[in-house]
Formats: C-alpha cells, structure tokens, sequence
C-alpha cells in the first residue's frame, strides 16, 4: 500500500484519530483537539481571508510550522500556506492495520534540543523503537552472509567508524570544533568539503568485513549512492552524535513521539493564531520595495510584508521569484541534495524477534530491522537503495530480504515515494560534495522581504525535524525583528 494513494480526506480523517488515539496527557491531548481542529476547518477553506499579512509563510513542515507560531506569538497576522492537503511536509503519520507508522521524519532524541523540547512543551509521550537495541542479527560483508552477536560485533564497528571519521587523529573535533557552527574552522571545513563518502573510505585501511560495515552505516545515514554523498556531512552527524558510533545508532534512530510526528505537528499548529491555507500551491513570489506579494496557482494574490519561504532546497525552483534568487540558491536547487532512498515497511508472515540486518551499498536494502513484534508476523522497516527494486512489487521486497533473512514471506509492504512527491523531491538533506561550504549559507540568506528556513539548511541536526524546528525559529526571530524596525 503507498502512502500516496490515501485519499485527501482519509488523510485528513486519520491526522484527527493519530493526533488523540494514544495521548499521554490532558495537555496534549488539548494541544492536538485544537490543531485538528484547524486542519478540519481549512480542509474547507478555498482561499484566504484576507490579501494582506504581517507574514505569509510558504510551507507547513516542521520549519513552516515554528516559523509561523513564533511570529503569532509576537503579534503578527500570519497566513500559513501549504501545498499539500495535510501539514507535516516531510513527515507523514499513517496506520498499518493496528499500529501507528512513520511514512518520512521518525526519530528523535534528547540531545536534540529544539524537537525535544516541542515534546516537553506539549506533553507527548516517548515510545522506543526495539529494533535499534537488536542484539542479534545479520550482515552482508566480505561477500558473505553473517548471522549472530551484535553487541560483540558492535566494539570493533565503533572502532572502524571512528577510523573513517578520524582524519585529524582527534576523531574529526578540529574540523567542527562547534558542531551548531560548522563553518566555523572553514579552513578544515574547505580541506575535505569535495570528498565522498566513496573517496574517504578509499582512503582507510579496514579488513574487508569492516570496511563493508562502515559502508552501511555512511549509506544508510546518506540515503543515497555514497558517491554522491559528501564525507563532511556525515563527519558533522559524527560530531552531533560525540564521536561515537554507539550513540549514533541511539539518536538517531531510538525514540519517537507516542502521537506520531502528526501529534506533533497538530500541537504546533493548534498553539499559533495564525490562518492555513491548505492545498494551495505557489506559483510566483515577487520581491517589492515594501513588502512581497505572493501569487498562488489558483490566481489568488496576497500581499505581506515579509514572506518565509520553508520549501525544501529541491523544490525552490518550482516558484518563479522576482527578482531572481541569487545564482547558488538557483543551482543548489536544481543540483538538489542527494537523499533519494526509500523507506518502507514490511510485514512478514514469521516472527524473528528483535533483529536488525545490514548490508553494503548496492545491496538492494541497506538496513532492516524490527519495528514491532506481532501475533501474525513482524513489522520490518527497510532502508532501501535508491531504484534498487519496486517497492509496490512484495515478490520483489522479498528477494531482497532474503539477502539479509532467507525465508521470509512477505505479505505486504507500505511506503511514501519521497524522491517521486513533487513538494519533497527526496528524502532528508544529505549534501553532496561541495555543497557545505558553497551552499549552507548561501541558502540561510534572507532577500529583500523574503526569508528563508529548513531542515535542509540548519546549522545544528540538518537533515532533521530537530534542524527544521531550529531553522523556523531563528528565521521567525530574525523576521519579528524586522517588523518591530
């Protein structure tokens, strides 16, 4: 089942059901009615209220969604512009039979401080995904099927990670001395910013089973062709994660919200007192000397007085600017970031346990393990490489599980396309090579009235709901201030 042939209102139906099935408190369960309550009602709506805001912003993603609390908050009249029918941008809460499931953003953690502190606020749940503390397994390495002890197979990884990582003998620390600042050193940052991940493990000495593994963990953290994929970003998670493999693996992929990212995002959106507009795409944004007017495809024009633009990188030229963006947000944009896997979840008819199975890129899957033990089956979520096989075809995922499990049956499959949804053209930012430093503050800057913030830019967890969360709120603070001159 794809995530995408859910109909606008079964969407929109289950958002209402996810945001209160398992609240874990009254204030969340409160924060949530509200938000839903907005969905229901702009589910509706055809067009704005009004032609004329303190601030439209363009996207209700994680970075729209603190963006446009932040400015309400501070008094400002604030339109929320979606082009989807849902809010979330690329995070998407769905249902598999009686368990909830994470289409796009999943994992959170404390160390994430602006994520976990939305969680705080609005008084969700924490729930633990087993399979990240699997202690037995299996892994493709060496040409060969390995099945076994994960937790003794766990020290000699770390080591090998940290020798891949290690190209100052401190782990990587004098390149991001201050990892919320990555350009920081640009010395250091410039030396490496053209490496692959690919170049990088080339340049390593590893015995052939290690030097497989660490090509598991880069690929799965990059989603894409290594490659493509540039050694500094996952050199910048390393620095996020203390330079340990261990608490990679923990913050990356451990904890998630017991109402889902859509509980979340509802919370949000029932705190701010500002107007969504849903379903409601933006063909053109022009740059005028007091202010930005904002041209929707169905016709309708809006004018503010500052805009931000929260659309992910891949998509920005999609809305025609005027005056043009500046040439690397235009070339950024149509380069793209490099993250085009796929995530998707299996069911199989056994019940393995607690399990976790890594292979090499181009494995067909790179990573897979449990996502909830069932009476019929298991729940399996999959890391799959980009194009590695149809993921509608359950004769297909199962040949590719079998690489990692022999004898699984598959009996049904669901995922969301992300490099295949024209408002996300990928998975999370992961940059290319390059792009660090030609591109991270090139896409943070502000032109004229229009202001821009995302996950893909963030300073602090890029890639992530934590680096959207951060991008929203700076930008907003930026933009109130602006106002208040």
């Amino acid at each position: 089942m794809k995530a995408d042939d859910l109909p606008d209102n079964g969407r929109r139906g289950f958002l209402k059901a996810a945001g209160i099935a398992m609240a874990s408190s009254a204030l969340a369960n409160s924060a949530i009615a509200a938000g839903t309550q907005k969905l229901e009602a702009a589910a509706g709506q055809q067009s704005a209220s009004s032609g004329a805001y303190d601030v439209i912003v363009l996207g209700a993603g994680f970075a729209g969604l603190a963006a446009a609390r932040e400015c309400a908050q501070r008094g400002h009249k604030v339109l929320l512009v979606e082009a989807r029918s849902r809010i979330g941008g690329r995070t998407f809460t769905s249902q598999y039979l009686d368990h909830r499931v994470e289409l796009g953003g999943t994992w959170i953690h404390p160390t994430q401080p602006f994520v976990w502190g939305e969680v705080r606020r609005y008084g969700l749940g924490i729930a633990e995904s087993p399979g990240v503390t699997a202690e037995t397994g299996s892994w493709l390495a060496g040409g060969k099927l390995h099945k076994g002890d994960l937790m003794a197979l766990m020290p000699r990884l770390n080591q090998a990670f940290n020798t891949f990582c290690d190209v100052d003998g401190q782990s990587g620390r004098t390149v991001f001395p201050r990892p919320y600042e990555p350009l920081f050193n640009r010395t250091s940052v410039a030396k490496y910013d053209g490496l692959s991940l690919t170049q990088r493990l080339a340049q390593v000495e590893l015995d052939p089973e290690m030097r497989d593994l660490v090509n598991c963990m880069f690929t799965q953290n990059c989603n894409a062709d290594p490659a493509d994929a540039a050694f500094l970003d996952q050199l910048h998670w390393y620095a996020n994660c203390d330079y340990d493999l261990g608490l990679l693996f923990d913050r990356c992929g451990r904890f998630k919200i017991v109402e889902g990212m859509a509980g979340l995002a509802n919370a949000m959106l029932g705190d701010a007192a500002v107007e969504l507009l849903l379903s409601a795409q933006v063909r053109q944004v022009d740059n005028q000397a007091q202010g930005a007017l904002v041209t929707l495809a169905s016709g309708q024009r809006l004018q503010a007085r500052e805009v931000i633009c929260t659309v992910p990188v891949n998509c920005l030229t999609d809305i025609e600017f005027k005056p043009a963006l500046s040439p690397a947000k235009n070339a950024a944009s149509k380069v793209g970031y490099a993250g085009q896997g796929i995530k998707v979840y299996a069911h199989v008819r056994q019940k393995i346990g607690v399990w976790l199975g890594l292979a090499p890129y181009p494995s067909p899957i790179i990573v897979a393990f449990t996502e909830e033990e069932r009476d019929d089956g298991t729940l399996l979520v999959l890391f799959v490489k980009p194009e590695a096989f149809d993921p509608n075809d359950k004769a297909a995922v199962q040949a590719a599980l079998h690489t990692l499990y022999p004898g699984l049956e598959v009996s049904a499959v669901m995922f969301h396309h992300w490099a295949q949804d024209p408002y996300a053209k990928g998975t999370w930012a992961f940059y290319r090579p390059g792009q660090m430093l030609e591109n991270q503050d090139a896409l943070r800057t502000g032109e004229g009235h229009v202001h821009f913030a995302s996950g893909d830019t963030a300073t602090g967890w890029h890639g992530f709901v934590d680096g959207a969360l951060q991008s929203g709120i700076e930008t907003a603070h930026g933009v109130c201030k602006r106002l208040k001159a």
